[in-house]
């Protein structure tokens, strides 16, 4: 195929703290609108289903789950970008289980200031993981990205060349309050994981406000306000509240006859960067558990604490998706 052949599909993916997607367009039917797409992923050592959220989590495996379990077929979960670890579902599991083995919030570890953030690090202080074993931010957050270039050659592209991820136009989203040296290692990770050198990155407030104009009432609202304005323009704030920060961005809209909707948009501001997000709300809930099951002046061990936090993490995500499933729930660590 010729490097100049126009791409077929716009691919966005959203890196996340606890969840990563993947999202395209087919630009030749681009009438039909962004698609999710399902990957298969491991939910354990022997099976695996499609979902479309892999959650952002990587496990380092025991030398006996790498001999006797996720054996390699056509149909199922992408290769590991790093022998010995799994990403996914089966990977978020493991962290009641055995957190000492799994890496979370690895893009909060990417903005973080205070360490060295090419270094391996990760799992951090775990007592399971030798150092010669652990990885980086970047290298963590490569192996999510490899997962989704993987799924997308060996679904989208198997027998169509023209439908490879090195030749689609690819977009990865990242928080408007990310620094320079933050984005250019989003950067890195996803050359580590054989990303197109022409990848783009767009801020997630940003992305979110093309979303939210995506629904036609939307945009006919918005449209409706900045007719009834004297100055015609409009002051738009963008909250966005993610697992592990929280941005705000400001935008200025104004009426643009060359635009294809219409409509003209700036950003003016954002916020500092803010270490605040869905992390904060299972640490406190994990908190208040441990109150209850040790008393006001009692402390958990680390171990017994990892497992408590990631209860905490499944209960609040239950309870935004259903409230009426949890009438009654039961937390349990073990001695």
């Amino acid at each position: 195929m010729s490097v100049t052949s126009k791409p077929r599909y716009a691919i966005g993916i959203d890196l996340g703290t606890t969840n990563s997607v993947l999202a395209y367009i087919d630009l030749q039917q681009a009438e039909r609108g962004p698609q999710v797409l399902p990957l298969p992923q491991w939910e354990s050592a022997e099976s695996f289903g499609r979902h479309e959220l892999l959650p952002s989590f990587l496990c380092a495996l025991t030398p006996d789950e790498t001999e006797s379990g996720f054996q390699l077929s056509d149909d199922g979960p992408p290769q590991s970008a790093f022998a010995g670890w799994q990403a996914g579902g089966f990977a978020r599991q493991q962290m009641a289980l055995r957190p000492g083995r799994v890496v979370a919030s690895a893009k909060s570890w990417l903005c973080h200031l205070d360490i060295d953030r090419t270094a391996p690090i990760l799992p951090w202080k775990s007592e399971e993981i030798n150092d010669e074993k652990r990885l980086s931010p970047i290298q963590v957050s490569s192996a999510y990205l490899a997962y989704f270039k993987q799924g997308w050659d060996r679904g989208m592209a198997a027998g169509r060349p023209e439908a490879e991820f090195a030749a689609q136009e690819v977009v990865i989203t990242v928080p408007a309050s990310f620094d320079e040296v933050a984005q250019q290692l989003t950067l890195e990770a996803a050359k580590l994981a054989g990303f197109p050198s022409n990848i783009r990155l767009i801020e997630e407030p940003q992305a979110a406000f093309y979303a939210w104009l995506d629904k036609g009432r939307n945009i006919n609202q918005l449209a409706d306000l900045l007719e009834q304005q004297q100055e015609k323009s409009l002051k738009v704030v963008v909250c966005d509240i993610g697992g592990g920060t929280t941005d705000l961005s400001l935008f200025e809209v104004c009426g643009d006859s060359q635009a294809p909707n219409g409509l003209g948009l700036k950003r003016l501001a954002v916020s500092d960067h803010i270490l605040l997000g869905g992390d904060n709300i299972d640490l406190t809930l994990a908190y208040l558990l441990e109150q209850k099951l040790t008393g006001k002046t009692g402390k958990l061990a680390g171990r017994q604490w990892n497992q408590l936090l990631a209860q905490a993490r499944d209960f609040k995500e239950r309870l935004l998706r259903d409230p009426a499933e949890l009438e009654q729930t039961e937390f349990t660590v073990t001695l």
